[in-house]
């Protein structure tokens, strides 16, 4: 994804009467929603390896393929030398804003998809907005509006109808476990957004992930859950080398995404957007996973995420 410039958002002087072909906020809003996209597309790739691997091993292997495209796209366009002009306050927030939201937010939602399935974990996990506005107005002293709360109580109601049709759950599921990592998940998401916000505007969010991805995929490595990793990737048939190659190249292109969408649109509308993943996960489930969904459960999705554009507005 090349740097996009301020020459490429506006009319050229000399045509004043010409519009712009897609404002920033549009253009944000778009790359936010693309990344909902292909996050349902990574959760169910990724749910696929795990039974092999293990979500530890499943992030750092498309943690490094994903961080090296970044690297070496940003190395070719913009020269190593960038990276040297970024502050150390941008490098530290960068870093903890990855290993917040990858080493721990998306290892613990990948566990929560074997507990709970992949629509209902995805589901509870994307209320993470609720946990951004919650440490906005905490840290950042932003106003607690009507539309937050209103917002807060519709989610929760929508919670609600999602988790009771499943009461009468096979003994063999760990409910309970599923629901603590999704939520875990949500926390850990909410957080890791407002960090990344800062840095932004130091650098373009091709250049952020090149340099969030590989520390991801670092730390990921250095835990002992990936000792594992190659013996089983070594192992692994043709389809999984496949399937891993597929998730670090969606993992690149979404995680840019994501990160354009809270740079030009703002944290808010980004965050809104990237909530409808349950909306392209719940097809996915369904065709790809065999998981069946009760009209009750169909109906919490749209309400939480309903809850979720109150939240904002």
């Amino acid at each position: 994804m090349p740097e996009l410039s301020s020459r490429e958002l506006v009319p050229a002087r000399h045509s004043p009467a010409r519009s712009p072909v897609i404002s920033e906020t549009t253009l944000g809003a778009l790359a936010a929603l693309g990344s909902a996209m292909a996050w349902a597309v990574t959760s169910l790739l990724a749910r696929t390896l795990m039974p092999a691997l293990g979500s530890v091993a499943v992030n750092a292997v498309r943690s490094t393929i994903g961080g090296a495209i970044l690297v070496a796209w940003v190395v070719a366009t913009a020269g190593p030398g960038i990276f040297a002009t970024i502050s150390a306050l941008a490098w530290a927030l960068l870093a903890l804003s990855i290993v917040v939201a990858i080493a721990l937010g998306d290892t613990v939602f990948f566990e929560s998809t074997r507990a709970l399935g992949l629509a209902r974990a995805m589901t509870i996990s994307t209320t993470y907005p609720l946990g951004a506005a919650a440490i906005a107005a905490l840290c950042l002293d932003e106003p607690i509006t009507l539309p937050i709360v209103v917002g807060a109580l519709v989610t929760l109601g929508g919670l609600v109808l999602i988790v009771a049709p499943w009461a009468e759950r096979p003994p063999e599921e760990r409910f309970w476990f599923g629901v603590g990592t999704a939520a875990l998940a949500s926390l850990a998401w909410a957080v890791s957004t407002v960090l990344v916000k800062p840095p932004l505007a130091e650098m373009d969010a091709v250049t952020a992930q090149a340099i969030r991805l590989p520390l991801a995929s670092a730390f990921l490595w250095l835990t002992p859950w990936a000792r594992g990793t190659p013996r089983a990737l070594a192992v692994s048939g043709r389809s999984a080398w496949l399937r891993i190659v597929v998730l670090g190249v969606i993992t690149s292109v979404s995680s840019v995404m994501f990160v354009a969408g809270v740079k030009y649109a703002g944290v808010a509308v980004a965050s809104v957007l990237s909530s409808t993943a349950p909306m392209f996960a719940i097809p996915l489930a369904v065709a790809f996973l065999g998981e069946r969904l009760t009209a009750r459960a169909v109906l919490g999705v749209a309400v939480t995420v309903g809850g979720i554009v109150v939240l904002q507005l």
